[in-house]
């Protein structure tokens, strides 16, 4: 029985990812129009649609050209949050930077781009499901996207979301660490909370805990014992664990640790990330 030599296969996918030559690209303005609604990620809040009308963009909308059958022209592969407020500012034509890619090639950098920032967790898991239905593996969409294998399996655990959920996820009425959390339950408990998602409009950490809690437990045999677990019960805890009751202080503090270290990331005038440290400093005490 003759085995198929992974190598070369894995090497044409490679060669799909990563074109030879910097793709074509152009600095263009586009009708609002033409970009999708469907777009991934939480909403803008006032202050961010404030700047957008008296700034405009601070930057351009990376797209490349939908596929035929797609929701506008263009598909957006990084800046969702910017095009939704501009959209709210009323701007009707939009500055974009406009990319030929192939349609291997526009996911992986979706991939690749969208993973500093937690609410487009769900653009990066929509990614990875079209490269590794593709036939790309873990491996080499670690080391090619610098996320590590822990990562993608963790972005692969969404892949098993009730469909509800990961929409909702998409849309922003999901967080992603509850999305996270709901995956690594069974598919009643999932059911049960797309059914209550749908009642709602939202899902807390307290509905987790309780309806996943509650739905493990009936799914025990009539005589008491418990079931085979499911293999995604059995999934490791992921980064963005389920969240539990926290203090108040410790909280507040956490958070202006991440924002500190995103602003460390962006591109953030050094006055503002100093005002941004002296208040985690006064955290720390605070949280002691």
């Amino acid at each position: 029985m003759s085995h198929t030599d992974p190598a070369p296969e894995a090497e044409r996918i490679i060669r799909d990812l990563l074109p030879v030559d910097p793709p074509p690209s152009a600095e263009i303005w586009v009708e609002e129009d033409q970009l999708p609604y469907d777009l991934s990620g939480g909403l803008p809040g006032p202050a961010l649609i404030r700047l957008v009308e008296r700034f405009g963009l601070p930057e351009r909308v990376l797209v490349t050209h939908a596929e035929d059958g797609a929701d506008g022209d263009w598909q957006v592969l990084q800046g969702s949050l910017w095009l939704r407020a501009a959209r709210e500012a009323g701007m009707r034509r939009i500055p974009v930077r406009a990319l030929e890619l192939s349609h291997l090639s526009a996911a992986f950098l979706a991939l690749v781009l969208n993973q500093p920032w937690a609410a487009d967790v769900a653009a990066q898991a929509d990614a990875l499901q079209v490269l590794l239905e593709a036939g790309a593996s873990e491996d080499h969409l670690a080391r090619l996207s610098g996320l590590g294998r822990g990562r993608l399996r963790r972005l692969a655990l969404l892949l098993e979301l009730h469909p509800a959920l990961r929409q909702a996820l998409r849309e922003g009425r999901l967080k992603p660490q509850l999305a996270f959390a709901a995956a690594g339950l069974s598919e009643t408990s999932q059911q049960a909370l797309a059914d209550l998602l749908e009642q709602e409009g939202e899902l807390s950490s307290a509905d987790l805990r309780r309806i996943g809690g509650a739905g493990e437990a009936a799914g025990a045999g009539e005589d008491g014992d418990a079931p085979e677990p499911d293999a995604r019960d059995l999934a490791p805890t992921p980064i963005e664990a389920p969240p539990f009751p926290e203090d108040p202080a410790r909280r507040a503090r956490r958070q202006a640790e991440e924002l500190l270290r995103t602003l460390e990331e962006a591109r953030i005038a050094d006055e503002i990330k100093a005002r941004v440290a002296e208040v985690v400093e006064e955290l720390r005490r605070v949280a002691r």
